[in-house]
C-alpha cells in the first residue's frame, strides 16, 4: 500500500513550549484517517506543518514519498481545509472558486462546476455565500480543496459547528469522496461517534504524542458490548459459566458483579442458565464502552480494561 503522508521524529517548539513530541506518523493510500485529540493536543499544528504554514523545529516530512525539499509538486496532490476559508460574503459559489481558481493557477474552468456537482452545491447558483447555511459552507471549503484534483484531503474539525443534518451531509460527501474517488482522508474532530461512522483508522493524540493507532476493526473490539450482572452468588456463577461456555471470558468484580465480554449474543441463555441452577440474578444488563469513554481514558489517563 503506497504512504501519502510520513513524518519522521517531527517536532515544533514555540519557544519553550513543544506542542509536538517526536511524531512518527503515517497514512496510507485509500485510508480515512481520524486524528483525535482535546484542544491543544496538537492536531491543528501537525496539520498546519503538513500545508506548510508552519515549519517544524525538527524532523521530516515525506509525502508521496519525497521529502519535503522535492515536494513541492507532490503538494499540489494534496487538498487542506484547515481554518474556514476566507470566503467573499457577496459572491456566489461560482464567484468565490473562480477567484481561488485563477489566484492557484487552475486551468481547467469546467473544474469549478465538476467541485460544486460533487459536493452538491450545483444547484445554488443565484445564492450568495453570506446566505450559506453552515453545512453549505462547509461544502464549499470541500470544493475550495478539490478544486487542483487532490488525492488526499487533510480537513481540520470540518464538522464543527454543524447540526444534525450537516454532520450527515459531510459524512455522506466525505464516504463519496473516498469510496468512488479513492481519495485519502484524514480528518480531525471532537466529535467521536461521528467519526466512527466515517474513519477506517484511529489515530489518539495527546500533548504532542501519539498515544494509541487503531483500525476500524480493533476500536469495535476495544469498545465492543459486554454483559453485565450483579449476583447472589458470583462464586457459583462464575463456576456454571466456565462449565457452560468453554471460551468464556469473564472478570469477577467486587459485590458479586461479573462482566462478561463474550457470548454476548447469548444473553438470554445466560441469565436463564444462572437462574435455572439457583443463582439469584439482581442486575442483567448489555452495555457498551463507547468511543468516548474510551478516548477519555486514553487522553485523561483513566484505564478501562
Amino acid at each position: 500500500m503506497n504512504t501519502i503522508i510520513q513524518t519522521y521524529q517531527l517536532t515544533k517548539k514555540f519557544k519553550e513550549d513543544e506542542v509536538l513530541k517526536p511524531l512518527d506518523f503515517s497514512v496510507k493510500k485509500g485510508e480515512i484517517c481520524a486524528l483525535i485529540g482535546k484542544n491543544g493536543a496538537g492536531k491543528s499544528t501537525l496539520f498546519k506543518i503538513l500545508a506548510g504554514q508552519l515549519f517544524p523545529t525538527t524532523g521530516e516530512i515525506q509525502l508521496f514519498g519525497k521529502s519535503s525539499k522535492e515536494s513541492e509538486n507532490e503538494k499540489k496532490r494534496m487538498g487542506f481545509m484547515i481554518e474556514t476559508p476566507a470566503f467573499f460574503p457577496d459572491f456566489t459559489a461560482v464567484q468565490n472558486l473562480e477567484y481561488f481558481r485563477i489566484q492557484r493557477g487552475v486551468v481547467e474552468k469546467k473544474r469549478i462546476y465538476e467541485v460544486l456537482e460533487i459536493v452538491g452545491l450545483a444547484n445554488e447558483k443565484k445564492k450568495q455565500f453570506k446566505d450559506y447555511s453552515m453545512g453549505m459552507k462547509q461544502r464549499l471549503g470541500i470544493a475550495l480543496c478539490l478544486l487542483s484534483n487532490p488525492d488526499c484531503l487533510v480537513l481540520d474539525e470540518p464538522i464543527n459547528g454543524l447540526d444534525v443534518e450537516g454532520i450527515m451531509e459531510i459524512r455522506r460527501l466525505l464516504l463519496k469522496l473516498n469510496q468512488e474517488k479513492n481519495i485519502t482522508i484524514v480528518i480531525s474532530s471532537h466529535i467521536l461517534t461521528e467519526l466512527k461512522l466515517l474513519a477506517t483508522r484511529f489515530v489518539f493524540i495527546k500533548d504532542g504524542v501519539i498515544v494509541d493507532d487503531l483500525s476500524k476493526e480493533a476500536l469495535e473490539e476495544k469498545s465492543r458490548k459486554q454483559i453485565l450482572l450483579t449476583v447472589d452468588d458470583s462464586v457459583k456463577a462464575a463456576q456454571l459459566l466456565e462449565r457452560a461456555y468453554a471460551d468464556i471470558q469473564f472478570k469477577v468484580l467486587p459485590n458479586q458483579a461479573i462482566t462478561i465480554q463474550n457470548h454476548v449474543e447469548s444473553s438470554g441463555k445466560i441469565n436463564r442458565l444462572l437462574v435455572d441452577n439457583g443463582v439469584m440474578v439482581k442486575e442483567f444488563r448489555i452495555e457498551a464502552l463507547n468511543l468516548e469513554e474510551y478516548f477519555l481514558g486514553l487522553v485523561e489517563g483513566n484505564k478501562h480494561d
